[in-house]
């Protein structure tokens, strides 16, 4: 299952016809020998009739992905292709986070390349749905060279079922660049499959193409993704296990416990100087029914303590009592279940220490960024109230009422998906 990209070795035809194009990627979309995207479609755009390469787009962290952090921006600048050809590289995380008429007066089709990693939290989407927004309202085409999403597409199971789709859907009052649009915090789609619903949702009109992961069925084993080749998305998102953490543990941007930025292993690795990393090891093995489908196969998800040091972020400098996660048979575990689970021990046993972001989180000031990650203030309730002897009761129905929102999701989204089991 190579990238959508690949193909343009094979069929240069592709691009045929679609005039002056932008490309959308960053210095990791590739081609699975980690050729990057954005030569192959200018090199094959010099044998192609009626296209060529105007400009080039960059998402958040910037084309090269040297930003860091969340609202770090990046300026416009140019692209300088091998032959010495160089054209505008516009910055979709500025000023700006949509192409505007003065950046699509010389593109008749946007060409999207990015690498999403199945999480509503991950701007890339957006910056996808921004395209989309362009091209209706200023008459462009959009094109899309998808790619696996490597926590797994959702599918149905046995019991009639989707797997991996898993949280809330965004109330979208809680609007940020986190956030436009009511879908999970897992989300189990493909990019291309994220735009039809984009479309959907807006009621776009405009010429939109998907070219698709060839022989990509529903059904992947995500043992095998996780054992793909792996060219680091964003900055902070340096591995597979990185990736597959993410919807358990972006929701600790809402608070003052480190995701693990500032180390080797974000999200995979997080703490704080105040967590008592052992006793919430303990908790979380005490109620692994919490967040395994399978309760029989209880080391499909491994705790050990583990204490580092910030470089930069959260806790710079000062040692976190650390919790490093290992994964060991990804299929069986809830993500989003496990960070409520991680989020309920802080609230209740140290919740002293613990405390929620204040507001400032992707261009919303106004509300808590947790509201704004988790899409819904019904946790943030939960979690603010009184704990009673009956909370992990509770805690269990809020999850399955989460869950559930997760479903109804891709029974409507089921008309629009492109791959099939």
């Amino acid at each position: 299952m190579k990238p959508a990209i690949d193909q343009l070795k094979k069929d240069k035809n592709i691009l045929k016809n679609l005039g002056r194009i932008g490309v959308v990627a960053n210095q990791t979309s590739v081609t699975s020998f980690f050729e990057p995207s954005t030569n192959m479609i200018y090199e094959a755009t010099k044998n192609t009739s009626n296209a060529i390469v105007t400009c080039v787009f960059g998402p958040q962290h910037g084309y090269f992905q040297t930003e860091q952090d969340n609202m770090k921006e990046t300026p416009d600048d140019y692209y300088y292709f091998n032959d010495g050809k160089k054209v505008p590289l516009f910055s979709l995380y500025s000023n700006t986070r949509k192409p505007t008429e003065e950046h699509l007066k010389n593109v008749d089709t946007l060409v999207v390349d990015l690498q999403d990693i199945g999480c509503r939290v991950y701007t890339y989407m957006l910056t996808l749905a921004a395209c989309l927004r362009a091209g209706s309202k200023f008459n462009k085409k959009v094109v899309v060279f998808d790619r696996v999403n490597p926590l797994g597409l959702s599918v149905k199971n046995k019991q009639n079922k989707w797997n991996y789709v898993e949280g809330d859907r965004l109330e979208t009052k809680w609007h940020s660049f986190v956030g436009w649009y009511d879908i999970p915090m897992r989300h189990g789609l493909s990019m291309g499959e994220l735009g039809f619903y984009f479309i959907k949702c807006d009621g776009l009109a405009l010429d939109y193409k998907v070219i698709e992961v060839e022989s990509l069925k529903r059904a992947v084993d995500i043992y095998y993704l996780k054992n793909t080749k792996w060219a680091m998305p964003s900055p902070n998102i340096p591995s597979w296990e990185s990736a597959f953490m993410f919807p358990s543990f972006v929701t600790l941007e809402g608070t003052n416990i480190s995701e693990g930025r500032g180390s080797t292993i974000p999200f995979q690795l997080i703490g704080a100087p105040w967590l008592d990393n052992n006793m919430c090891i303990n908790f979380l093995n005490e109620n692994k029914d919490l967040f395994l489908k399978d309760q029989n196969k209880i080391n499909s998800i491994i705790f050990r303590p583990h204490d580092f040091r910030p470089t930069f972020n959260k806790h710079q400098g000062n040692i976190c009592k650390g919790i490093q996660f290992h994964i060991e048979e990804p299929e069986n575990v809830n993500l989003f279940s496990l960070g409520m689970c991680f989020l309920y021990y802080c609230s209740k046993y140290q919740s002293n220490d613990f405390a929620w972001a204040k507001p400032g989180y992707e261009y919303n000031y106004e509300d808590l960024p947790i509201n704004l990650i988790l899409g819904t203030e019904k946790w943030i309730q939960f979690f603010s109230e009184k704990m009673t002897a009956n909370s992990i009761k509770e805690l269990k129905e809020h999850l399955k009422d989460s869950n559930d929102n997760g479903q109804t999701f891709m029974n409507e989204m089921e008309p629009l998906l492109i791959y099939r089991e």
